[in-house]
């Protein structure tokens, strides 16, 4: 095996013990295949992070959406400022009040209210 002594940043070249030296680039490219298929069998570059992921477990991917889902849900429901009965009555009393204003128009247009 062989062991890294140095590396000259000025020049862009990794030094080996053995007396070799290589580029920064070839590094790099020597890493990148050493790396490949080296993780549980898949290689580690992002484009392939889309087919990694179709390949895991759809119960565990299942599992994750519902977690999402339901923190979600209760981030969105602990920020509410009125609650499902609250709503309906503010809305009863609303349509109330319409009501009246109309039945009072209504009246006033076919005269059985004096006019003020």
């Amino acid at each position: 095996m062989v062991d890294i002594t140095r590396i000259d940043k000025e020049n862009n070249t990794v030094y080996y013990d053995d007396g070799t030296h290589i580029t920064f680039k070839g590094f790099i490219d020597g890493f990148r295949v050493f790396m490949k298929n080296r993780i549980a069998g898949e290689s580690l570059y992002p484009a392939d992070m889309e087919r990694f992921m179709r390949r895991t477990s759809g119960k565990n991917l299942s599992q994750l959406m519902k977690g999402k889902k339901m923190e979600g849900y209760m981030e969105g429901s602990s920020d509410k400022l009125l609650t499902k009965g609250q709503k309906i009555a503010i809305a009863t009393v609303i349509t109330i009040i319409m009501v009246i204003i109309m039945v009072f128009i209504l009246m006033k247009s076919q005269g059985m209210i004096p006019g003020m």
